[in-house]
């Protein structure tokens, strides 16, 4: 019984000598790609650039609108606010770097006028510990005191307690948790609406320098798993066949980003471990057809390495192409469906997945190809020079 194909097996369609067309094609899109990285830049989610998520859960009643003004009204002027999931659901997605009601600027404020009581040694605020800070004065202080002159700056709920031993002047302040400011200004704004049909049901909060540290990190990790690809390819095959691997799984990450730009995707965690899967799917597909390559050419005979490449094209053309369309249909179903980070997810997925099956065909096995005619040129080079060497050496 014949298997079913959506490319004939042995078809001999000239798709190598499509090579310098899809390679301008590529050039061009992998220089727009590096472009909108520059200029516009990705759009980094929480995890990377720091601040706070939170998922409310309103009366479907409620439009974007209210929401956003409700934000803006507890403080939230920078709040991104989307739906999240159905619009009969009443849950919002909000999004801002606000990580506490303490920031950079009003810490300066509050040290004025902490100062202006005398005798202030130190005030110590961190921005990974953003709703706590160290004061040590030289002299004791009333408790009531530093708390009126912290509340003078415009803050609420402001709790100060002595720190250290009792003759030490050491004083700790906590400042309102964001959580409580949020879900009680939500609660204000839209009362039963907010607090009967669920409320505040997710908050997430993540600092600058952890989300920096998370940031750098998930560049690391595509690195390293594109030099630890190179390696394993070049034990797999031969050095003839890295940089075409390698070469496909760089074009495939640049242009995914650059579409992510385009489309305004947030890179997130789930995000990054979506392009790991890109070059993962991407591999699989290149690996396949480098071994079809490598099988025909130990029985090529004296057939130019061009052909049998296009040749190994054809015959794995079949494969790659349903095994694409299956796994785009599954992951096509969850970006209809799904909501949030979860679509952002199988967007990313899909994207890669057409990337990548254009890639191991139309880049992988060209670079290939160029690689074997640099290292034949080279090696002709360097059998000229040892020859010229050697008439040097024979006529002294």
């Amino acid at each position: 019984m014949k298997m079913f194909q959506i490319y004939p097996y042995d078809a001999q369609n000239d798709i190598i000598g499509k090579r310098k067309i899809t390679g301008i094609i590529s050039i061009v899109l992998m220089i727009a790609s590096v472009v909108l990285l520059a200029t516009i830049g990705p759009k980094w989610g929480i995890d990377f650039r720091g601040g706070t998520e939170l998922i409310i859960k309103v009366d479907p009643s409620v439009t974007d609108d209210e929401v956003r003004e409700a934000a803006a009204s507890i403080g939230l002027t920078d709040a991104s606010v989307q739906r999240y999931g159905a619009e009969s659901e009443g849950r919002f997605m909000i999004q801002t770097q606000e990580v506490s009601v303490v920031d950079e600027v009003k810490v300066e404020e509050i040290r004025g006028a902490l100062d202006a009581l005398g005798d202030l040694d130190a005030a110590i605020w961190d921005e990974e510990q953003p709703d706590r800070m160290d004061l040590r004065f030289s002299a004791q202080k009333d408790t009531a005191q530093i708390e009126e002159a912290i509340v003078a700056t415009g803050l609420t709920r402001v709790s100060v307690e002595t720190a250290g031993q009792a003759e030490e002047a050491f004083y700790t302040v906590r400042f309102q948790d964001l959580q409580n400011i949020i879900r009680e200004g939500f609660a204000q704004a839209f009362g039963e609406k907010f607090t009967e049909a669920g409320g505040l049901e997710r908050l997430e909060t993540v600092g600058p320098r952890a989300g920096e540290q998370l940031r750098n990190s998930g560049l690391v990790s595509i690195i390293v798993a594109l030099l630890a690809i190179l390696v394993y390819i070049w034990f797999r095959f031969d050095i003839r066949y890295s940089p075409g691997a390698v070469g496909a799984l760089a074009h495939d990450v640049t242009i995914a980003l650059g579409l992510f730009v385009v489309l305004q995707i947030e890179i997130s965690l789930p995000i990054i471990a979506a392009v790991l899967t890109i070059i993962g799917y991407s591999l699989n597909d290149t690996i396949v057809l480098f071994d079809r390559i490598r099988e025909d050419l130990d029985r090529a005979g004296t057939k130019p390495l061009i052909e049998v490449v296009n040749e190994a094209m054809n015959e794995t053309l079949s494969r790659t192409l349903i095994t694409s369309l299956t796994t785009l249909l599954a992951v096509t179903m969850i970006a209809i469906i799904g909501t949030g980070l979860i679509q952002d997810f199988a967007v990313a997925l899909i994207i890669g997945i057409v990337i990548g099956t254009y890639s191991s065909i139309f880049i992988a096995a060209p670079l290939m190809v160029r690689m074997d005619g640099y290292l034949k040129e080279r090696r002709k080079a360097q059998v000229l020079l040892d020859k010229a060497d050697a008439d040097q050496g024979a006529s002294v």
